[in-house]
């Protein structure tokens, strides 16, 4: 077709970001979103009235993926489920025909992560796992700077991100 058509599985606050991913590109290509799906109802209502607001189309919305995933005419769908559940999701995905955005971690053990591997392997899907900031113009100067020996021998790096806001809002500070 001439659009590509997205689903969003796992409502919760980071879909909201991938909305927002698929507003930017759509000022450059042809996308749009046409389904969300989480099994709480109220992430779903509050992600489909997002997608409407940005799109002027109201998306379908789905409880269960294994619906959503047998649309055919879905293109491709962003995961930002629990991140325990982000390889078994994509495995499922990508078996579907479908390309994947996966959040990080892909993975929280490494049966689910071969058994993702494998699928993806076995496709002719694409997939790509969010990498969080490692593209953007700081961190690549930083790789450039180490790359060119303009800072010596590197024995360890550490990084810090100050988000200046409680980071998890309702978690107890430790």
């Amino acid at each position: 077709n001439d659009r590509i058509r997205l689903g969003h599985l796992g409502c919760g606050d980071r879909s909201g970001g991938h909305v927002h991913m698929v507003q930017l590109a759509a000022r450059q290509t042809p996308v749009e979103t046409v389904a969300v799906c989480d099994l709480w109802s109220l992430a779903r209502e509050r992600r489909a009235a997002q997608v409407e607001k940005v799109f002027g189309a109201k998306p379908k919305a789905y409880q269960h993926y294994e619906d959503m995933l047998a649309r055919p005419d879905i293109d491709g769908v962003m995961i930002a489920t629990a991140d325990f559940q982000h390889a078994q999701h994509c495995a499922a995905v990508v078996r579907a025909g479908k390309d994947c955005y996966c959040e990080k971690p892909f993975a929280n053990s490494l049966k689910d992560a071969k058994e993702a591997r494998a699928a993806a392997k076995a496709s002719k899907q694409v997939v790509q796992i969010g990498t969080q900031h490692r593209t953007q113009p700081y961190p690549v100067a930083v790789r450039e700077l180490i790359r060119a020996g303009r800072i010596g021998r590197v024995v360890k790096i550490s990084q810090e991100w100050d988000v200046n806001m409680q980071r998890w809002r309702g978690r107890a500070a430790v």
